[in-house]
């Protein structure tokens, strides 16, 4: 960060890029969690069917895509709501 700016607006600035990473951090463990546990889990889970396939062939073969593609359409939700809320707080100072 430049130390030019005016402490409110760093302050407005470091919580813009914690709310930012933690929503990054969030959407990596929900995508650590779609990755690794059918993965790791896949024999005992072979008992489980969806749509009449074995849970971690359907996990590998369609529904970790279905997943990433969510994760993708979150961060992008998740960040236009922050960047609303900061482009509201700025005109408002205005």
């Amino acid at each position: 960060m430049t130390p030019n700016l005016p402490p409110k607006t760093r302050d407005r600035s470091v919580n813009y890029w914690r709310s930012n990473l933690l929503l990054i951090l969030c959407l990596l463990l929900v995508w650590l969690l779609v990755t690794f546990v059918p993965a790791y889990f896949a024999r005992g889970l072979t008992g489980l069917f969806v749509f009449d396939w074995p849970f971690p062939f359907w996990m590998a073969a369609f529904g970790a895509q279905f997943c990433f593609l969510l994760i993708i359409g979150l961060y992008a939700w998740g960040m236009d709501r922050l960047d609303r809320r900061e482009r509201l707080r700025r005109e408002q100072e205005r």
